[in-house]
């Protein structure tokens, strides 16, 4: 009888364990859930933005592309100011484009069952990498022109005003984000 009781003990024991550990793998499970449930909502919540940010600097980006047929050394003399402007405002709106990003970099790094998130996310990667890589380009030619005008001024007396060279935003390297081996948006 004392055996069967030991036995008995032993059981209810192992039973409550694997209650237990079952309850807590359901309550992991539960919280798991939900906080990727957060970080989708955060993902769809924070995509249009980051979109539309992209889109206003793939519109600045045109317009660059557009004036730079026309851009001569002349053309930068007579309109220094406005270059000035431009190249600023170009700057402003890749900084944008790196701040709506933020929360997407930090979510987009799991891969989610969901398939409108997980194509937003590869969507946001070569976007991001795209803008960026295209930025550093753009910044290169640009800066380049600039040290061609800044010579004519020189032999000119610098009588002519000055064209600010562009910056670097958040990289001064083109970048893999998406770590697929290529750089897309890398020109040159």
């Amino acid at each position: 009888m004392k055996k069967s009781l030991t036995i008995i003990g032993v059981v209810i024991i192992i039973i409550a364990i694997i209650f237990i550990c079952a309850w807590i793998w359901a309550k992991g499970l539960k919280e798991d859930t939900a906080a990727t449930k957060k970080k989708m909502d955060e993902v769809l919540e924070a995509y249009p933005k980051f979109n539309e940010e992209v889109d206003k600097f793939s519109t600045l980006r045109n317009e660059l592309y557009q004036n730079k047929e026309n851009l001569y050394l002349e053309t930068l003399r007579d309109n220094a100011s406005t270059w000035n402007t431009f190249i600023d405002n170009y700057k402003a709106e890749i900084m944008k484009v790196e701040e709506t990003a933020k929360i997407l970099k930090e979510n987009c790094d799991l891969e989610y069952g969901d398939v409108n998130v997980s194509s937003k996310c590869t969507t946001f990667k070569a976007n991001y990498e795209a803008a960026h890589n295209y930025y550093i380009s753009d910044v290169k030619m640009y800066n380049e022109m600039v040290k061609n005008y800044e010579e004519y001024n020189r032999e000119h007396g610098n009588q002519y005003s000055t064209v600010n060279e562009a910056t670097y935003g958040p990289y001064t390297d083109y970048i893999d984000y998406d770590k697929d081996g290529e750089y897309f948006g890398k020109e040159g």
